[in-house]
């Protein structure tokens, strides 16, 4: 048979087996990126740069693969790629490492939302135990990698013949004598230095590093084979099947229910009104009571009401008859009685937080203490819109792109710039200013520092100065794959305005003028 017969033949089991072809296609694709991973993401440091290359990457092949499969992704998988792909670029953005965490969250949960049910639409009236049973599909599968992944019966070898098959072959055997091979021969080197030696000068490798690069490897290529399944293979026959066995209670009942929690949220707040209101006088009138455990105590209160109350009425709600009577119309507003004052408790605690800041300053804690409290308060608000106007299936995508709402508005805000620059503005004021938690800020705040650093007293200036010299005249941690744009700038600003050589003298004389 001739080559090019040899090749058409080739092409013609391909296009009769798309499946058998999007598999391989699929878990090639998956050990290359689990390749790319260990070489650009595998550094100390921050993550920055190499995360946006490597989410670009993937993002790439992921569309490439989804345009081969018979069925087309829908729109809303797009845009939940397009988010998670978006949150996976701020990390060049921001050097925040808190930022970091909750960038890096929210894109892996957008793309768990897009594979949960393989690119279909179901995001936009998701129930909550979708949500669930989709988080566990994807899970499931990510863990199983490409095991299972297997030919189904209708699908033919596209390689039975040729040199695929030879290659094929070959390459499987030598994966598979791999991992044995690096973990052997690392003992046996170790037994003997005449063997080492000898495998060192014939190959030039360090087998301990080796045996790092290919778990790393295949760990991430594993589990984006797993992912890359999630997308590719459509499970919707079990997932619709999955369905929490609803009961069908009373809505009277229900109502007698909350009405008890009602009654006991209005005595908790009418007995405890001066405390959640009392403010700063209470704080001086209370022995004991300091601004601290004042703000810790609200905002406990408000995680736990929280936690414990947004369940309950949503549990309420799927549990009571799909009536329209007035039962159900009682039903409804004894939850907005309840939402009412978990909203009060809300209030209070915003209120006892600001009290907290004005005392002692803001701090990143404290900061993303305030976004929580915002991000709860909108969550009942998306309650009361969707669940108790009747629809509930809006609830969780609002609630998620509530969440999503704050994580902008953070980048936007830049936390570590505006604390430093309301502990600065404090210090003008000739309050007391923690130098020490101002040094610990990331490249951030490193501008908004430099433009009020005369504002700090003597002292706490040439602390200052010294941190920023040390810190930011450097080379990054990591190179260029933790590279990202706060970090680059606040460098340049510090090698353009700050001295090494002034600083020290300055720092005399400030030790001498103290002395």
């Amino acid at each position: 048979m001739s080559a090019n017969a040899t090749t058409a033949n080739d092409e013609s089991l391909r296009d009769k087996n798309p499946r058998a072809a999007l598999r391989t296609s699929a878990l090639l694709w998956a050990l290359l990126l689990g390749a790319v991973a260990d070489a650009i993401l595998r550094v100390e440091g921050r993550p920055g740069l190499n995360i946006g290359l490597w989410a670009l990457a993937g993002v790439a092949v992921l569309a490439m693969l989804l345009k081969r499969r018979d069925a087309p992704a829908s729109a809303e998988t797009w845009w939940l790629v397009g988010g998670a792909l978006c949150f996976a670029l701020d990390l060049m953005v921001r050097d925040a490492d808190a930022l970091a965490v909750f960038s890096l969250l929210a894109a892996v949960t957008l793309l768990g939302l897009a594979a949960g049910r393989a690119t279909s639409a179901w995001v936009t009236r998701a129930q909550v135990s979708d949500v669930v049973f989709a988080a566990v599909r994807v899970g499931v599968l990510c863990a199983a990698g490409p095991i299972g992944w297997g030919r189904s019966e209708g699908d033919a070898d596209t390689s039975r013949s040729g040199w695929m098959r030879t290659v094929r072959t070959g390459v499987r055997g030598a994966l598979m004598a791999l991992p044995a091979l690096l973990l052997l021969g690392a003992l046996l080197m170790s037994a003997d230095p005449v063997f080492e030696r000898l495998v060192h000068d014939t190959f030039r490798v360090d087998l301990d590093a080796m045996l790092q690069h290919v778990v790393f490897t295949a760990f991430i290529a594993w589990a984006t084979a797993g992912f890359l399944r999630a997308f590719l293979v459509p499970d919707r026959d079990v997932m619709d099947r999955l369905r929490v066995p609803q009961p069908v209670l009373a809505p009277a009942e229900v109502s007698v229910a909350l009405w008890t929690l009602n009654l006991m949220f209005l005595a908790f707040m009418l007995v405890q009104v001066r405390y959640l209101f009392g403010g700063a006088d209470l704080v001086q009138l209370t022995p004991g009571l300091s601004y601290a455990e004042y703000a810790r105590r609200g905002f406990f209160e408000l995680v736990a009401t929280t936690v414990l109350v947004v369940p309950i009425l949503l549990a309420a709600d799927w549990a009571t008859a799909r009536e329209h009577t007035s039962a159900r119309r009682v039903l409804r507003g004894t939850m907005l009685v309840l939402v009412g004052l978990l909203l009060g408790v809300i209030a209070s605690a915003a209120y006892r937080m600001r009290l907290y800041q004005g005392a002692y300053g803001l701090t990143e804690q404290r900061l993303y203490v305030s976004v929580v409290i915002a991000w709860l308060t909108m969550v009942l608000l998306v309650f009361v819109a969707t669940v108790l106007l009747g629809r509930r299936e809006r609830f969780v995508v609002a609630s998620i792109g509530a969440a999503a709402v704050c994580l902008v508005a953070l980048y936007a805000l830049n936390p570590h710039a505006v604390i430093a620059r309301v502990n600065l503005a404090r210090a003008a004021t000739g309050a007391d200013v923690d130098s020490a938690y101002l040094q610990s800020l990331s490249a951030d705040a490193v501008p908004t520092m430099l433009a009020h650093l005369e504002d700090l007293p003597a002292v706490e200036r040439c602390t200052v100065s010294t941190m920023l010299t040390e810190r930011w005249t450097g080379e990054r941690r990591g190179g260029w794959r933790t590279w990202n744009l706060s970090d680059w700038r606040a460098r340049r600003l510090v090698r353009r305005r700050m001295s090494p050589d002034t600083n020290v003298v300055r720092c005399s004389q400030v030790a001498d003028l103290a002395s």
